[in-house]
């Protein structure tokens, strides 16, 4: 019987470790999960943080951006306006240069008339150009800006797609499978065929009574 009751003992104290064991380690699967989750959320917080620096920071650089084209197109325009104004002093010069030759004095007949015409018609060459130049200045005006304006577009665009995704952080960790415990049950079959088999030790150990029919019969010495 004592020996029975230690194996029972013995069964109830390894199933008591074995859960012990058994929680011990969802336990700390509960403690990593958790300590992930919070990882995660530092993580995407800090990645949320960063985003919005760079949004802020493309505005600027946009702002940066679109006052260098203007500045260009100004920059562009001054140009412009200096060959204005200097083909227009050239003409102004052809005009007066004109009037100063234009007298031919007291003659007469054709040789007077060409020298009366010429300084006309040098005139006349002098401002075409000067107006020539005009125009083809107004067209590389207006090129350098197209160009500067593709260039501002071009990181204009840049800028944007370096911020037009907010980021992914992905899924959460997932929660770890927790780890079952013995079976209670299998404790309960396990003590229960303990018993049985103390048991049936115990009976096979005790001698049965003796029993004899009609009682028990003394030895007799002699006599009737």
């Amino acid at each position: 019987m004592i020996s029975m009751g230690i194996g029972m003992a013995g069964q109830v104290a390894q199933h008591q470790a074995e859960a012990g064991a058994a929680r011990g380690r969802n336990n700390a699967k509960l403690k990593n999960y958790h300590r992930q989750n919070k990882e995660y959320e530092v993580t995407a917080n800090l990645d949320n943080v960063q985003y919005l620096n760079d949004v802020q920071e493309q505005e600027i650089e946009q702002d940066a951006t679109y006052a260098a084209m203007l500045e260009q197109w100004s920059d562009t325009d001054a140009q412009l306006k200096s060959i204005f104004a200097e083909q227009d002093f050239a003409i102004e010069d052809a005009i007066v240069e004109m009037q100063q030759k234009s007298y031919a004095g007291t003659q007469t007949g054709a040789t007077a008339a060409r020298r009366a015409a010429a300084p006309v018609m040098e005139m006349g060459r002098k401002k075409a150009r000067a107006l020539h130049n005009k125009m083809f200045a107004v067209d590389d005006a207006n090129r350098a800006k197209a160009k500067s304006y593709r260039a501002g577009k071009h990181d204009s665009h840049k800028l944007f797609m370096d911020v037009a995704f907010a980021p992914i952080h992905g899924f959460r960790p997932a929660a770890p499978e927790m780890e079952a415990g013995p079976s209670k049950a299998g404790l309960i079959l396990g003590l229960a065929g303990s018993g049985l088999k103390g048991k049936l030790a115990y009976d096979k150990n005790t001698a049965p009574d003796v029993k004899v029919k009609g009682g028990w019969r003394g030895r007799t010495t002699g006599g009737n």
